[in-house]
């Protein structure tokens, strides 16, 4: 009897270590698919509002008004039609959208108030989205940039924030997120066109995944990301990302321009995250 007591306890004991390393793994297993869907929400968020900024310099700075030999899309209104400012520019998609530069599709609208050129110190910049959507994805949010003049090493220094930012995909699915960031011109600033720009970016930001998970990062002063306006995704710098109690380094690359990060885990895995419009398949 002794022995069939000792053989039971030994079982109960060795079922509940089984128990445990299996709860274990999955906690893990959640927590894992948790930091990956944050990583694709907080990367696809930079990603489509950077795009946004990007197609605002081109219509504004490149292409300019729409002119007078017909229908272009996007339209784009500048009022006071005198050049002076402040003005508001608005750039018009249609409900139809079209095709930019970039491969995507956009509709709606882009209202841009700006109180002078912002190539000038103290100059600020609202961009707020009317019924805009990227390649089906609905933006919503208000950006504004705001000139501080030069740095320590002469390079022309602006903040950015964005607030009330949120993106729904045709799934109903939500992602909320706000910034505030430091961009600092270290590329093409003695040049007038922008292709030739590079920028860095530091600062913070923080939002609500898709599955209603709260998250924050912070990206490195040491390693800022690094964004060419010739290439349409960031290229290289890290940013910390938490999630509850867990804190996650995700890396852009060594300065390739393609639409990869990658997750590093605490015990040193790494996970390569595909920037990519995923709700689209």
């Amino acid at each position: 009897m002794k022995k069939l007591l000792l053989t039971l306890a030994t079982v109960f004991a060795l079922t509940l270590v089984f128990t445990a390393c299996n709860k274990n793994n999955d906690d893990t297993d959640v927590a894992l698919t948790e930091d990956v869907t944050t990583t694709e929400d907080l990367a696809t968020a930079q990603d489509l509002f950077q795009s946004t900024e990007d197609e605002i310099d081109y219509e504004l700075e490149e292409r300019g008004p729409t002119g007078p030999n017909g229908p272009v899309c996007p339209t784009v209104t500048v009022s006071p039609t005198d050049g002076s400012f402040p003005r508001t520019v608005t750039i018009d998609y249609g409900t139809d959208g079209c095709e930019g530069p970039d491969g995507r599709v956009r509709r709606g609208q882009i209202v841009v108030t700006q109180t002078d050129s912002m190539r000038n110190a103290g100059a600020v910049r609202v961009a707020t989205l009317v019924d805009f959507y990227v390649d089906d994805a609905h933006l919503q949010g208000t950006k504004t940039w705001a000139n501080q003049g030069f740095d320590a090493e002469g390079n022309v220094t602006l903040t950015r924030t964005v607030e009330g930012a949120s993106i729904t995909f045709p799934d109903g699915d939500v992602i909320t997120w706000q910034a505030n960031h430091t961009i600092t011109q270290i590329a093409g600033g003695a040049t007038p066109q922008r292709f030739d720009d590079v920028v860095q970016i530091t600062g913070n930001s923080s939002g609500v995944n898709r599955n209603g998970v709260a998250f924050s990062n912070v990206i490195s002063d040491a390693d800022p990301l690094i964004k060419r306006k010739s290439c349409p995704w960031v290229e290289s710098g890290t940013m910390e990302m938490t999630v509850g109690d867990r804190t996650r380094s995700i890396n852009y690359g060594d300065g390739v321009c393609d639409r990869f990060a990658f997750l590093t885990l605490n015990n040193g895995q790494t996970i390569r995250i595909h920037i990519r419009n995923w709700w689209r398949g």
